[in-house]
């Protein structure tokens, strides 16, 4: 009886070592990868961090580009919006060399800095002139536009004011 009860306990130990055999075969197979805390702080997390990093940064400039051009488009619908409502307040505008500035029909500007040449024919209130093509414009004049293509091209950094 003894040798059965001996033999019955070798065997469920070998039962027991080939099943726990068995479970450690398969932790870290390719079926059941077995990670490591090491693996985790070394490789995992600094590729998680640049992969969010990357898309928060996308993310950041694509909105910086959409505030940017609603803000610009605001600005100019205010713009338009005082001017065809006489309100009679100046807008100013500032100009880069080679930038053109046409405010319409019947509208009045003022040189205040820099240098431009008049777009189509002017009127000049203040010296009570007109201003062909191409001539210079005097700073401090108040300047009338004949059509919609009249105005200034900056012949060097400028500011205009418009009403």
């Amino acid at each position: 009886m003894k040798c059965k009860r001996s033999a019955a306990i070798v065997c469920a130990l070998a039962v027991a070592a080939a099943g726990v055999t068995a479970v450690a075969a398969t932790q870290g197979s390719q079926e059941d990868p077995l990670l490591t805390l090491s693996y985790l702080d070394k490789v995992l997390r600094p590729q998680l961090e640049e992969q969010v990093t990357a898309a928060v940064e996308a993310n950041r400039t694509q909105l910086q580009t959409q505030l940017e051009q609603a803000a610009a488009s605001y600005e100019s619908r205010v713009d338009e919006t005082l001017a065809s409502a006489g309100t009679g307040a100046f807008l100013s505008k500032t100009l880069a060399q080679g930038d053109s500035f046409t405010p319409g029909a019947g509208r009045e500007f003022l040189l205040t800095s820099g240098g431009a040449t008049a777009l189509g024919s002017l009127t000049d209130t203040t010296a009570g002139r007109t201003v062909q093509a191409g001539e210079s414009l005097a700073v401090n004049h108040l300047y009338l536009t004949a059509d919609q293509s009249s105005g200034c091209k900056a012949t060097s950094a400028a500011a205009v004011m418009s009403r």
